[in-house]
């Protein structure tokens, strides 16, 4: 005679099986049209402040120019300065030493002027680096909320939790079911359990 009892808990464990597979489908689809509102929100409001992150952009790679510039300016006055030091000509008027001194605190000077704009606008462009960093995160939260605050959200946080009860209450079921005990299942697996079931409730 069969067990009466096990024919219901394999035919409930069916019925929420075949439930859970239609809620993983949903919350697929859902997932797939979460994330295209997600980049159309992001995109919109990129789009709204475009002109900002335009400008800080423009000027990042300003300040990058003219720091190649600069860059060079420096590495120019050094072979100036390396030239007159080493020119003979100069070496011989009895003025050299004076004229060494001069130019060796013109040199100093202009290096360090230049070193201090380079660290003005290094220090500026790390600004330019947190505050785009800054407006992504910012725009990333305002799209998330925008997301919060539509229907397909609290459909998908519905969904989410009938998923995890169906798996909390299947996985309490299918242990009462001799040779399923211990078994785990996954949505890729999902349907060779059912197929084992059908078996079971078959026998």
């Amino acid at each position: 005679m069969r067990d009466s009892n096990l024919q219901r808990r394999t035919e409930l464990a069916l019925l929420m099986l075949n439930n859970l597979k239609e809620v993983y489908f949903e919350l697929k689809e859902l997932s797939s049209s979460i994330e295209s509102n997600s980049d159309e929100f992001y995109q919109k409001l990129f789009h709204s402040s475009k002109s900002e992150i335009e400008k800080d952009l423009e000027g990042y790679k300003a300040n990058i120019e003219r720091i190649r510039e600069l860059n060079l300016n420096a590495t120019e006055i050094i072979n100036r300065w390396y030239d007159f030091i080493k020119d003979s000509n100069e070496i011989k008027k009895a003025t050299f030493p004076i004229k060494l001194h001069f130019q060796k605190k013109k040199v100093k000077d202009s290096l360090t002027k230049i070193n201090k704009e380079i660290s003005d606008l290094s220090i500026e462009n790390r600004f330019i680096r947190e505050k785009i960093v800054n407006w992504e995160q910012e725009l990333s939260v305002k799209a998330l909320q925008e997301i919060k605050n539509g229907n397909e959200f609290d459909k998908y946080e519905e969904l989410i939790r009938k998923k995890d009860y169906l798996v909390s209450e299947l996985k309490y079921l299918l242990a009462t079911i001799p040779g399923m005990n211990n078994l785990e299942f996954e949505m890729e697996n999902i349907d060779e359990v059912i197929e084992k079931l059908i078996k079971i409730a078959a026998a």
